[in-house]
């Protein structure tokens, strides 16, 4: 364990003071637990299934739970023991979700998490956390390491093709817009996938009619993912736009 405390004053007449530390901690639910995913090189933005497999060295008392999280949000597809898949439990997270298995988990047995994906920033990491129901505040993180022969992996990171395109995947609902209240193309909507922006950034949209006047411009702030913006076919005014 390795600790680094910083003190800060806010006065300069008064020093910071350490006075003391306690470290709450439990016996581990598994030594040696390994695991990796695959695959390991996709496309950005493009919802992929994904393979997570851990394989605990030894497990006397077992665990039921498994959580898997990352920076975008898997959705949970199937669970398999030794192989054999098995009807689990699952409860959404923040950034992932968590696997409750019907038995639990004993030494050497192999865990397969299959979800879906998309990935946005390179190098994306798939962490796993071992958990008991019994035991809410217990988590152990999965250490990346060769816990099958069935993909070589070895890791939990998931990398994207170098590029310098930061926006991928564009579409529009239509190509010609006529905002006159007839319910037909009225409004524009942009969908795009923001890829390897890690902080929020200003992304801005601007919009012209035919002869190069600027109709409508909006700007947000925006992190790598899943992006839509609308145009409601109003101009800078606030009123409707004339076809053209």
């Amino acid at each position: 364990m390795e600790l680094d405390v910083r003190l800060v004053s806010d006065s300069p007449t008064q020093a910071a003071r350490f006075d003391w530390l306690a470290v709450n901690f439990t016996d581990p639910l598994a030594s040696q637990v390994i695991g990796e995913i695959f695959p390991l090189d996709v496309m950005p933005g493009q919802q992929t299934q994904f393979s997570y497999f851990l394989r605990p060295a030894s497990s006397p008392s077992g665990f039921d739970q498994i959580s898997i999280e990352a920076s975008t949000t898997p959705r949970f597809d199937a669970a398999f023991v030794d192989g054999e898949r098995v009807e689990v439990e699952v409860e959404a997270l923040a950034q992932g979700f968590r696997a409750t298995f019907p038995r639990r988990i004993r030494s050497r047995q192999l865990v397969e998490l299959r979800f879906t994906s998309p990935v946005y920033l390179q190098s994306t990491r798939f962490d796993a956390f071992l958990q008991d129901s019994s035991q809410e505040q217990t988590r152990q993180l999965v250490d990346p390491g060769d816990a099958t022969p069935q993909v070589e992996s070895s890791s939990n990171v998931v990398r994207i093709p170098i590029a310098e395109a930061l926006f991928s995947n564009l579409s529009f609902t239509s190509t010609l817009i006529t905002p006159n209240g007839d319910g037909i193309n009225d409004q524009l909507l942009i969908a795009f996938d923001l890829i390897n922006v890690l902080s929020a950034r200003p992304l801005r949209l601007r919009l012209y009619d035919l002869a190069g006047r600027l109709l409508f411009a909006a700007e947000h702030q925006a992190r790598a993912g899943r992006q839509e913006l609308r145009w409601a076919g109003r101009d800078l005014a606030g009123q409707l736009a004339p076809p053209g």
